[in-house]
């Protein structure tokens, strides 16, 4: 039977890890299972907390290395993984006690590269109540367009093949997020599945989560990851180059004016524009003119955006 190498990205999260760990242990106990926790330089418990909780763990390492944000966490995990599905979360993520087992499921039954399925935010741990029921996977016939289009990411809830990782390079490293240069790799090369379930579930008030008090960093990654995707892939169609600024100046404007008290932000809209009706532009300089937007307002004056030094080429 095909084994799982599960990566958890370990940051000053010293609270919730009894809870992650506590989920990673019921996790698929018939498989084979690598657990391999990267923490990236904590300056809490954290790695105390995960070397006590996991002592007595067969095939785990606890790797301690100086903070370089979640993609280079990532990428030092998944240069550690052997089992033919790599299955990575956070360190606040908890998983559904079927998870990984239903995302295998499907892997399997569909033969795609990657399944994201869904995830869900919680006040009270004690109140989260996981619900297993039948679900038809969605596998789409362009899965970058999807990708694109849906803005398809996250960790806690996607499965992924290995094999499909190393063949893309694992995450980008110009980027300071991870999930969605990943997806866009993977189906830039393979085929995904779309998984209607909720399969895992952060907290929803800690405001150093990327998606919940960082959310202009990753808006920020979500339109870089992009532009540097077109850059590194240059034969990726002209619709989908389109598709891709179209996106990204949406998000921009959408920010601006929500952020940045932009009743009119003109120069995204015009982007948005010139993506529409198919101007000949180079799109991903256009997309990295998005950029700007995410440093408006009080949340990108509080907690600057963080630029890898590699996305600065």
């Amino acid at each position: 039977m095909d084994g799982v190498s599960f990566v958890c990205t370990v940051y000053n999260k010293a609270g919730y890890l009894p809870g992650v760990i506590d989920a990673l242990a019921r996790q698929v106990p018939d498989r084979p299972r690598q657990f391999i926790f990267i923490d990236d330089g904590s300056s809490d418990a954290s790695a105390a907390v995960v070397e006590q909780a996991t002592a007595s763990w067969p095939d785990t390492v606890l790797v301690r290395q100086p903070n370089g944000g979640p993609t280079v966490a990532t990428n030092a995990g998944i240069a550690r993984a052997r089992h033919r599905y790599l299955k990575l979360l956070g360190s606040d993520d908890v998983l559904a006690p079927f998870a990984t087992r239903v995302l295998i499921e499907t892997l399997e039954r569909t033969g795609a590269d990657a399944v994201f399925s869904q995830q869900d935010y919680y006040r009270d741990l004690r109140g989260v109540a996981f619900i297993e029921k039948p679900v038809e996977p969605r596998v789409p016939d362009d899965p970058l367009a999807d990708v694109i289009a849906r803005t398809v990411s996250g960790t806690r809830q996607t499965l992924y093949r290995l094999d499909a990782i190393h063949r893309v390079g694992g995450c980008d490293p110009g980027v300071f997020a991870e999930d969605f240069s990943l997806a866009l790799r993977v189906a830039n090369h393979g085929r995904i599945a779309l998984l209607n379930l909720v399969t895992a579930v952060g907290p929803a008030g800690d405001g150093e989560r990327l998606m919940v008090g960082r959310k202009h960093q990753t808006f920020h990654d979500y339109n870089l990851a992009l532009a540097r995707f077109i850059e590194q892939n240059p034969g990726i169609s002209a619709r989908l180059r389109r598709l891709a600024l179209r996106r990204a100046a949406g998000r921009a404007a959408k920010w601006a004016r929500r952020e940045g008290g932009h009743r009119l932000p003109l120069r995204y809209l015009l982007l948005d524009v010139a993506a529409r009706i198919g101007l000949p532009i180079d799109h991903a300089r256009a997309i990295r003119a998005t950029l700007s937007a995410f440093a408006l307002g009080p949340a990108a004056s509080a907690r600057p955006l963080i630029l890898p030094a590699v996305s600065l080429g």
